[in-house]
């Protein structure tokens, strides 16, 4: 509950699960030893003033990697939040089916040799070069895309390392999830060690 000393004295209210994803369905270099299971769950409240590695006027997440064998219980029925300010921050419950792709870096992020082919790309199909270059939607991994903003790198905050990207939260009419305008909410971590600070991204 990240709210819950709110200064106002408005009760705190509960975190709402966002994914749960299972290492057998989405195998990939983003799972730390020992690790099967990816827990992302957000306070359906806009915080205005935020931890320093949450993303501004965002729901304020929660990322949990676990062993799904230590889960021994579990709530057959989740505990609605008490308050929330967007219906775009309680995600519909649905099933994830996993679909391997292959995405790519930001154009801009792209070695130099390649660029030229990937305009001659862009003249071909008429896309905008981003669709290209970056698939859109929610996904665990794969790259960031940055067309409102020059390409950042998210340093960790407890070793330096480059963050990479760990899962977007999309805006999506299917899931009902809206963030800022019509957005994404990407969640950046470190590959060095999972335990480090999170890094969470608004765009």
């Amino acid at each position: 509950m990240p709210d819950e000393n709110n200064p106002a004295g408005v009760p705190g209210t509960a975190m709402v699960p966002v994914a749960q994803i299972f290492r057998r369905e989405a195998p990939g270099p983003w799972w730390p030893a020992g690790i099967d299971l990816l827990q992302i769950l957000w306070c359906p409240n806009e915080h205005w003033d935020p931890p320093a590695q949450q993303a501004d006027v965002s729901p304020v997440l929660e990322v949990r990697w676990r062993r799904a064998a230590d889960v021994i219980s579990q709530a057959a029925t989740p505990p609605s939040p008490s308050r929330y300010e967007e219906d775009g921050y309680l995600p519909a419950a649905c099933a994830i089916t996993a679909e391997h792709v292959t995405d790519f870096p930001f154009r801009e992020e792209l070695p130099v040799e390649l660029r030229p082919r990937l305009e001659e790309l862009v003249r071909e199909t008429g896309d905008g070069g981003d669709a290209i270059t970056r698939l859109a939607g929610w996904k665990l991994g794969g790259w960031p895309t940055w067309h409102l903003t020059h390409p950042t790198v998210f340093p960790c905050g407890d070793c330096g390392t480059a963050l990479t990207l760990l899962f977007t939260v999309a805006s999506d009419d299917e899931t009902g999830v809206v963030v800022g305008r019509w957005g994404d909410l990407r969640i950046f971590t470190c590959p060095a060690d999972h335990r480090h600070a999170f890094q969470v991204d608004l765009h």
